[in-house]
């Protein structure tokens, strides 16, 4: 090597050693912190929806297991159609107190509990007039219209407040 060239003398460019993930900077744990936070109350929101709703699951089971194929036992099967939802709103609304209503006007306070009309004027009144005929023959047609609003009570009626008397969406 040549002494007086001075390009001789340079040593190489080194570089810096690579940036460490750890520890981790403090924007990154209060993201890890948030991101925790909202993952809880989701999961817990989920959870407590999935409880309370969990009346509704089982009353959609039961509907699911009356049998409709049977045309002489149509009168039963209304029966436990009205059974069924007595027992699902005393649960969804022990202080409605249905029990003791008729049936036109039970079906007619829980249309009230839904933001549209399941049981129809006619069919609360076709319903009602079944106790009072001498044989009570319920056609296949009214059977269904009443198995399909009882389904979509189900399905769509809000609980109430305690408070307040308001719909919430469960």
């Amino acid at each position: 090597m040549n002494p007086q060239d001075p390009l001789a003398q340079l040593r190489d460019i080194h570089l810096p050693e690579p940036i460490s993930w750890w520890p981790l900077a403090p924007g990154w744990w209060l993201l890890a912190v948030i991101t925790f936070t909202i993952l809880f109350f989701c999961v817990r929101w989920l959870t407590k929806r999935r409880a309370n709703n969990c009346y509704r699951r089982e009353a959609l089971q039961y509907l699911a297991q009356i049998p409709t194929s049977q045309p002489n036992d149509s009168l039963t099967q209304c029966q436990e159609i009205l059974s069924l939802l007595r027992r699902t709103a005393k649960t969804a609304y022990p202080q409605l107190a249905l029990e003791s209503d008729l049936t036109s006007n039970m079906l007619a306070r829980l249309n009230q509990c839904c933001k549209s009309t399941a049981f129809d004027a006619t069919l609360r009144q076709q319903l009602s007039e079944l106790p009072y005929q001498a044989n009570p023959e319920i056609p296949k047609t009214l059977l269904l219209q009443f198995i399909d609003a009882t389904q979509q009570w189900l399905k769509t009626h809000h609980l109430k407040n305690a408070e307040g008397g308001q719909h919430a969406d469960i």
